[in-house]
């Protein structure tokens, strides 16, 4: 795989926050009356194959039984974080997602803690734990009791963080060994078209395929556009930092954002930042450079 720089790596990572802000709000977009479950294996399928003529073209990483393998549980823990994030809009807002979301780069921690242990892992706590606090304040400015979420959604979108958490420390211990050398675009590929098979087959069982008859226009829209910028576009720039970056430091970029959104909201929608804005702003853009200028130093764990 072609080496990528740190500041690539990191350019690279601000542009996944700028798409991943915007996925959100994206899917909340497509109607609800429709499986979430197939809505998400199309998203994941039709990924795949705008990444399909790439492949093939650069076809420089043979695939093995054990290769096979390691993208179908990577494919799975997809499968389970993208059909849990639609779930859970069919009762609760994109806000309370998002909330919710900025716990996934904490639970990579933990779990990079068991799989890739280093030096530098003890670190990232408190610039990490700033950041989300600050993403938090961020978020919440503005709720009200009323918009507090369920139980049902927080339990289901809470699982699916627990796969996307998982997801980058297992595909950095995935590419160690038995998938070494295998470039973003194959990574992306063979982990789209395992999650879309997945989703899809289920879809036969549970009868959630009869639901594709209530497709829109405007849902192949959003659907198109998720499939090529909030899941196409965000997993290539996801795979080309992991092996670069940390994996708890790659996804910690989420917490930006949230910082994106509230910006938007104050340049484009005129609202005035309250002081909650302000200071969950200040940490975390502090949470993040800390991050930023430590990771300058650590490499991630290898073995």
């Amino acid at each position: 795989m072609k080496h990528v720089s740190f500041a690539a790596a990191h350019a690279g990572m601000l542009v996944w926050a700028l798409l991943i802000a915007a996925s959100f709000f994206a899917a909340a977009k497509v109607g609800q009356s429709i499986d979430p479950i197939l809505l998400t294996g199309l998203r994941l399928l039709f990924s795949a194959l705008v990444f399909l003529p790439l492949l093939l073209l650069n076809n420089n990483s043979p695939l093995t039984a054990r290769g096979l393998l390691a993208h179908a549980v990577l494919g799975l823990l997809l499968a389970t974080y993208f059909g849990s994030l639609f779930e859970a809009l069919r009762y609760t807002s994109a806000v309370n997602t998002a909330t919710l979301y900025t716990l996934v780069p904490l639970m990579t921690l933990g779990f990079e803690a068991l799989l890739q242990p280093s030096a530098s892992l003890k670190t990232r706590v408190l610039p990490m734990t700033l950041a989300a606090v600050g993403a938090v304040l961020l978020i919440l400015k503005g709720s009200a009791p009323d918009e507090l979420p369920a139980q049902y959604p927080v339990v289901v979108f809470g699982i699916g963080c627990l796969a996307m958490a998982l997801y980058s420390p297992v595909s950095q211990r995935f590419k160690v060994k038995v998938l070494k050398g295998r470039d973003p675009v194959a990574m992306t590929f063979w982990n789209m078209l395992f999650g879309a098979v997945f989703l899809l087959a289920f879809c036969l069982f549970s009868g959630g395929w009869r639901s594709g008859a209530l497709l829109t226009g405007r849902d192949l829209f959003w659907l198109a556009y998720l499939a090529l910028f909030g899941t196409l576009a965000t997993f290539w720039l996801l795979h080309r930092a992991i092996g670069v970056i940390e994996s708890s430091t790659v996804v910690s970029y989420v917490y930006l954002n949230t910082l994106f959104v509230t910006v938007y909201h104050w340049l484009w929608l005129s609202q005035q930042p309250t002081l909650l804005e302000a200071v969950g702003a200040v940490m975390v853009a502090i949470g993040i450079a800390t991050l930023v200028m430590g990771s300058r130093n650590a490499r991630p764990a290898m073995a």
